[in-house]
């Protein structure tokens, strides 16, 4: 949490994902969605990808769109083929 704290781009994408799958910390979703925007505002291509996802899951296309552009920007695949 120390990296995290001092804006470790990885690092909050890691507790991202540590809080969705509640292995080393109890799940939790705001959590989760807190590091998972910190990661991709500061760059993260898979971060940027995960919140399209999410965002394409509650409904709000064009969101989730813009959010899979940039991940594609950013040289993430998978959002092309998402797209």
């Amino acid at each position: 949490t120390n990296a995290a704290e001092s804006g470790d781009v990885d690092a909050h994408y890691n507790l991202s994902v540590l809080y969705q799958e509640g292995k080393a910390a109890e799940k939790d979703e705001k959590r989760e969605r807190y590091h998972l925007e910190k990661a991709a505002i500061a760059g993260h291509p898979t971060a940027r990808h995960n919140l399209g996802c999410d965002e394409w899951k509650k409904g709000r296309i064009k969101r989730a769109v813009k959010h899979l552009i940039i991940a594609a920007n950013l040289g993430f695949d998978e959002s092309i083929q998402a797209l």
